[in-house]
């Protein structure tokens, strides 16, 4: 994930340093260079081999949720949830397909395609639903930044024999995980507030180590407790949270089309797509069967909560050299994930426009507070990721991937909104529709007609709303599942 996260807040600031912030540019020009870079992005990037372009999808895949996975797997049972990761790891591989089928050579980004095939409206709930899910995604690192510093900090109390309280208390009278929380938010707020992040994008290529590190070191101690697999839970009925968090953990919707359009071979896009699924399925399910293994029979450690698979794990320099490299990785992406939310939403607002100086600050400050205030209460990563990943995902990876397959293939009439603006789509927008920031588009899609002899219009109708209907029901269990707890 942080590797596209780079690439995306590059491509942005570029974009805000040429475009936005030029305020001597008409707006009929900034759409016009904005065109120009996003076209020389697609055009500069360097070609991949379909086995770079299997790893890239993987890699944006895996991040974050390698950390809860294992006490997942403990709770809901080896068995279920690597049945349930290979449910929505199927789900979610088609889904990113019917995306890369629909898009057009021509189409730099999947908002190109929604437009012309479904409307405004649905870029409307795709770029909202965007930055929801990434705002979500900043809380769960924030909180897991959090969650390492402080264990790195009673660390450091223990050897100066300082006071300090437990992390699971609220406190504010003395040292404790409130405040390391506070503290740490006033250094990340100010690099928040920066427009250029250029070391920071630099430095985010190197967080793939924390990654590998990680894994490995989940595998090496499963090894190490494999005989406690017989005690280990292996198949039970509550997959409810495990379920919205492997939502999240193979949503790369959002980015799957930039990523193949560096393909290259073309043809193979489909299969690309397969084989990057299935390879971080068998990722998911080592880090899970192992974390699982590994922590079996071990009590949590005075330092943590239980949240993540480190709780459990004995405290030595191993674990404490893991958490340096997570706090490092999760640190470095945190700002990119503030920058690029902050970028989204003002685009939705103010289209081209260079946003207020003051309304730059407000919506960062509201970010950072409402983070803070998650972080501060304690709140479980496993719920933000089960809820934001089952509710909010469910329109990224069922609800517009599918429209765009059904509406592509039979409706009668295609959506004719694509000149239409966003938020702001008064009557002057309306009267002068090439204030539009996309550009009028052939409504025609590629040839379906060997698509469409596949599978008769019935059968697929019921296939892909079956799909439909088992993102909606885990959605609706996701969120009864807190009241019943």
């Amino acid at each position: 994930m942080a590797n596209a996260l780079a690439n995306d807040a590059l491509l942005q600031q570029e974009i805000d340093q040429q475009v936005i912030q030029n305020p001597h540019l008409s707006f009929a020009q900034k759409k016009s260079l904005r065109k120009s870079i996003l076209k020389a992005s697609v055009a500069n990037a360097p070609k991949n081999s379909s086995f770079q372009t299997v790893l890239s999808v993987s890699n944006t895949m895996v991040g974050s949720s390698l950390l809860v996975i294992p006490v997942l797997f403990q709770q809901s049972g080896i068995l279920s949830s690597l049945i349930v990761a290979l449910v929505f790891c199927l789900i979610s591989c088609k889904t990113c397909q019917l995306q890369v089928v629909h898009n057009k050579p021509e189409e730099l980004d999947l908002p190109q395609t929604i437009v012309r095939i479904l409307g405004q409206k649905y870029n409307l709930i795709f770029n909202i639903t965007n930055i929801i899910i990434l705002y979500f995604a900043g809380v769960v690192f924030f909180i897991l930044q959090c969650s390492m510093l402080y264990s790195l900090v009673q660390l450091l109390c223990k050897e100066l024999e300082m006071d300090y309280a437990p992390k699971t208390d609220f406190v504010l009278s003395k040292l404790s995980y409130q405040w390391c929380g506070i503290f740490y938010m006033c250094l990340l707020f100010l690099i928040m507030l920066q427009k250029n992040l250029t070391l920071i994008i630099k430095l985010v290529q190197y967080g793939v180590i924390s990654i590998v590190a990680l894994i490995f070191y989940i595998v090496i101690y499963g090894s190490i407790n494999m005989p406690e697999i017989e005690n280990v839970n292996l198949l039970t009925l509550d997959v409810v949270t495990l379920s919205g968090v492997f939502s999240v953990a193979f949503m790369v919707h959002s980015c799957i089309v930039p990523i193949m359009k560096n393909n290259l071979q073309q043809e193979n896009n489909l299969r690309d797509i397969a084989i990057s699924f299935g390879w971080t399925w068998i990722l998911y399910a080592l880090v899970g069967t192992f974390g699982a293994i590994a922590i079996q029979g071990k009590a949590i450690n005075p330092s943590g909560d239980g949240s993540t698979v480190l709780d459990y794990l004995d405290q030595n320099i191993y674990s404490y050299g893991i958490q340096v490299l997570q706090l490092f990785q999760l640190t470095t992406v945190f700002p990119l994930l503030a920058f690029i939310t902050r970028s989204q939403f003002f685009a939705l607002i103010y289209k081209l426009e260079q946003p207020p100086q003051k309304w730059f600050v407000f919506y960062t400050s509201i970010v950072a507070f409402t983070t803070l205030l998650f972080q501060c209460l304690n709140i479980s990563v496993s719920l933000i990721l089960s809820l934001s990943g089952a509710v909010v995902g469910f329109f990224q990876i069922y609800l517009i991937p599918i429209q765009l397959h059904m509406t592509c293939l039979y409706a009668k009439k295609k959506v004719n909104d694509n000149r239409i603006g966003l938020i702001n789509d008064s009557k002057e927008y309306l009267e002068n529709p090439d204030e539009s920031i996309f550009e009028e588009l052939d409504l025609k899609c590629l040839d379906h007609l060997a698509l469409k002899k596949k599978l008769n219009k019935q059968t697929r109708f019921i296939f892909y709303y079956m799909i439909m209907l088992i993102g909606a029901m885990m959605g609706f269990l996701n969120i009864i599942a807190p009241f019943f707890k």
